[in-house]
């Protein structure tokens, strides 16, 4: 199995993945770390927290990051890039 070697600008997007969750909260438009899971893809509420360990080599697949547009409009290009603003304007 290949050495999974991790940048640190994808850090920023996995600490921005993050993020998403708790401003997701703090609007009031996500209740638990489950219900954010659950409707990203991820596994389970331990596979977020490995991802907030500073260090860590978790890092969320462009299917979840898909999904969190989805599901929540949060932006892509502020997942990927850290452009513009959390949620996006428009709900596609």
């Amino acid at each position: 199995m290949p050495v999974k070697i991790t940048i640190p600008e994808s850090r920023q997007v996995t600490k921005r993945f993050v993020d998403s969750f708790n401003e997701l909260r703090y609007l009031k438009l996500v209740q638990t770390k489950k219900e954010f899971c659950e409707a990203v893809g991820l596994a389970g509420t331990s596979n977020l927290n490995r991802m907030a360990v500073n260090g860590s080599k978790s890092e969320p697949t462009i299917t979840n990051i898909l999904l969190l547009n989805q599901k929540y409009n949060v932006s892509i290009e502020w997942v990927m890039l850290g452009k513009g603003s959390v949620i996006s304007e428009v709900k596609r």
